[in-house]
């Protein structure tokens, strides 16, 4: 299996975003809420997080692929860099509410 470490690339990516989305989905109000009193700023603290993290993969990503010599790499590069742009749109669809 020589795509073993585009494959824990992957992985990694998708065990973060999975816990910053669990952690957007909304829950039981039994978890104590970030930002104490009356105020739950989870939204806005996880949104941050979410985007923070895949629009710095995406940056990362492209520029790996742009500035690496071997094709191959380069190509996955790329690869990763559109899965990070397509879950970043989508986060932003999706949960751009929660920063206004």
């Amino acid at each position: 299996m020589k795509d073993k470490g585009f494959y824990a690339w992957i992985a990694g990516f998708a065990v973060v975003v999975g816990v910053l989305v669990w952690s957007l989905s909304p829950g039981p109000s039994e978890h104590p809420s970030i930002g104490g009193g009356g105020y739950d700023l989870s939204g806005p603290v996880y949104t941050l997080a979410l985007l923070a993290f895949t629009g710095l993969w995406t940056l990362a990503t492209l520029l790996t692929g742009l500035n690496h010599s071997d094709a191959r790499i380069r190509r996955r590069a790329f690869i990763l860099a559109v899965i990070g742009l397509i879950t970043f749109s989508l986060s932003v669809m999706i949960w751009g509410d929660n920063l206004s």
